[in-house]
């Protein structure tokens, strides 16, 4: 049955998540205006905001990454040529992770081949109805089914159990925004770099750095490659010295800092807990499962952590 059910799963679990992330914004519209009208803004926004993107997005990505796929083999083709970089990237064999690399990019960012990579968010209408469906359905009736859950407890634990269960949500709900708005600023960030450069497939490069920029410490360096790939092969030495300059202070900045400061105002979830997963995930169902899967971990994590956090108390009543 859960492999038969797998795509209306799917549908659940990221409709779960777009409410999640949404609860909040429609719970402060709330407090100044009557609550189905809140909804109605909320959604029509949102629903909005992806039509517009794709709009304006969708089909630059999907020629650029056309683009993209032709030019990064050349680029390690003339990397392996070259007297600065041929022996080692020979070594490496550079050329045939390259090809490995372009063919599995659109099965990574979305699944299918090249054409259909990023096109399908546009023309999978069923997937878009049905997930912006449970998505309404679980902001109106997501706080009535919660407390359905709790009043199947017994009436000594259900204050605590609440209480737990919101200091999970929102500090899960802070970290996962804290990840979000930083993979935002490296996929702005690798776009400035490649149009400054002009480099071919500017918008791929960017999207693909900020899908794996979520996963810390080798979010970076991964989504980093491609980029620091084609300026080696197409721009000079000194610019491809600044790009990894401006890289590499960033993943600086995002480690020592912005990362750190996410983690203290919500939760540690720790390097090899967020690669491993984010690798399992990327693995079954491409970025779209790594991010899932991160986001179900973090809010379990979250859960953990405030039930061990409560001490002896909890582990008395087990």
């Amino acid at each position: 049955m859960l492999s038969a059910s797998t795509r209306v799963i799917g549908w659940i679990v990221t409709a779960a998540l777009f409410a999640s992330l949404l609860h909040p914004i429609v719970a402060g519209l709330a407090t100044k205006i009557p609550r189905g009208l809140a909804l109605a803004i909320v959604m029509v926004v949102s629903i909005g905001l992806v039509g517009l993107v794709a709009y304006l997005v969708v089909d630059d990505i999907n020629d650029q990454l056309k683009e993209l796929e032709r030019a990064l083999p050349e680029a390690a083709e003339e990397l392996e040529d070259s007297d600065r970089f041929g022996e080692a990237a020979r070594e490496a064999r550079l050329s045939a992770r390259v090809e490995s690399f372009v063919e599995e990019l659109p099965e990574r960012l979305r699944g299918g081949d090249v054409d259909e990579a990023l096109r399908s968010a546009a023309t999978r209408g069923v997937a878009f109805l049905a997930t912006g469906v449970l998505t309404i359905f679980f902001l109106i009736h997501g706080p009535r089914l919660l407390r359905s859950v709790l009043r199947q407890m017994p009436v000594q634990r259900r204050e605590r159990m609440k209480a737990i269960a919101a200091a999970a949500y929102e500090r899960a709900w802070g970290y996962v925004v804290g990840s979000l708005g930083m993979a935002l600023i490296a996929g702005v960030l690798a776009y400035g770099c490649a149009q400054l450069l002009d480099l071919p497939g500017a918008a791929p490069l960017a999207l693909w750095m900020a899908l794996v920029d979520v996963i810390p410490v080798l979010g970076v360096v991964v989504g980093a490659l491609p980029l620091v790939l084609l300026t080696a092969a197409t721009s000079p030495a000194w610019q491809t010295a600044l790009v990894g300059v401006v890289l590499f202070g960033w993943q600086v900045v995002e480690t020592t800092y912005l990362q750190k400061q996410v983690e203290r105002r919500t939760l540690h979830v720790g390097p090899f807990v967020t690669i491993a997963v984010a690798m399992v995930g990327l693995e079954l169902y491409g970025i779209g499962g790594a991010l899932t899967a991160l986001v179900a971990v973090v809010a379990l994590m979250a859960t953990a952590d405030e039930v061990v956090g409560l001490g002896p108390e909890v582990a008395s009543d087990g």
